[in-house]
């Protein structure tokens, strides 16, 4: 069963190194994402191959199973991705706003 579960998780990051590369190619994400998408990715690749590296680490910050260290880290990576998606929304609805106001106001000075 275990290995039959990392098979398949070793498959998604995979993929997911395959889509992360092919963003990276149409211009969708910068040199700096392509960069820590791989780090991610090859960390969670490592993390499965050889899942016993990461118990000392596990025990050494006082986590009873890596599976509890993992998903803290997996917490923690997702609270810093919605984090930067939500500042850079707002800076987006910003310059939107800004933008329609310049043209509304051209449009009342004609």
């Amino acid at each position: 069963m275990i290995i039959g579960l990392q098979i398949v998780t070793l498959l998604f990051s995979f993929v997911m190194v395959y889509f992360a590369a092919l963003h990276y190619k149409r211009g969708e994400i910068d040199r700096i994402e392509i960069i820590v998408w791989f780090i991610v990715w090859s960390f969670a690749i490592v993390a499965i191959v050889f899942p016993d590296l990461l118990q000392s680490f596990a025990k050494e910050f006082k986590f009873a199973r890596l599976f509890d260290m993992m998903v803290v880290g997996g917490l923690i990576l997702v609270i810093a991705m919605v984090s930067k998606a939500y500042i850079s929304t707002r800076r987006i609805e910003k310059k939107v706003e800004k933008l329609v106001r310049e043209e509304a106001l051209k449009n009342v000075k004609k």
